[in-house]
């Protein structure tokens, strides 16, 4: 059995592809450079652009070519740039936009132009869809899209698309985040679950 995951570097990807490595299952690890975090023969690092729809698409296609196309595709990578702070700054929004929602819609435009079937694709969100930082709009808007597209995705019976909302996890890009004030915070502690406990 093999899993595709974006974003194994670290945090949430990287507890996860440990998880699924203990199983047996084999890992093919996406990232902006060569995973070399992870040791394991069933481990296998991919330098790839995500954001580079044709490069993305090629991807797919090669694995399908090899018969190695994974049993799951878990669209884990991210960013979390606070694009609201003094001012709303549309470059950062833009960059968690290109990489939050784009990141993961060009694995699923090269699944369907392949016609590829029987696949399980996942999206991983941070509970910050339910209860939004005001600082990071762009984080909240592209993974909110995302849900919403991968409901109506479900429509196409051949694939399973399911969006995962854990949190919050402790990760490089939420460190900085601060625990919201009354209801919002107590949800924020209810949910509090540490990154290894993100892959069960």
């Amino acid at each position: 059995m093999y899993a595709l995951i974006t974003g194994t570097t670290n945090g949430i990807g990287n507890s996860i592809a440990k998880k699924l490595l203990l199983k047996k299952i084999k890992v093919i690890g996406i990232d902006k450079s060569k995973n070399k975090v992870i040791k394991d023969p069933n481990f296998k690092p991919i330098k790839l652009n995500i954001l580079n729809e044709k490069s993305v698409f090629n991807f797919v296609k090669k694995l399908e070519l090899k018969k190695q196309l994974p049993n799951y595709f878990i669209l884990n990578a991210g960013t979390n740039n606070y694009d609201n702070k003094e001012y709303f700054d549309i470059i950062n929004f833009r960059k968690s936009f290109d990489t939050n929602f784009f990141g993961v819609i060009n694995f699923i435009s090269a699944i369907e132009k392949l016609n590829i079937k029987n696949i399980k694709i996942v999206s991983i969100s941070s509970v910050s869809i339910i209860v939004p930082n005001i600082n990071s709009l762009g984080y909240f808007s592209s993974k909110l899209l995302l849900s919403k597209n991968f409901s109506l995705l479900n429509f196409n019976k051949t694939n399973i698309y399911k969006q995962v909302i854990l949190g919050p996890v402790k990760t490089k890009i939420s460190r900085n985040l601060k625990t919201p004030h009354g209801i919002g915070g107590k949800i924020y502690r209810a949910l509090q679950i540490p990154p290894e406990k993100a892959a069960e």
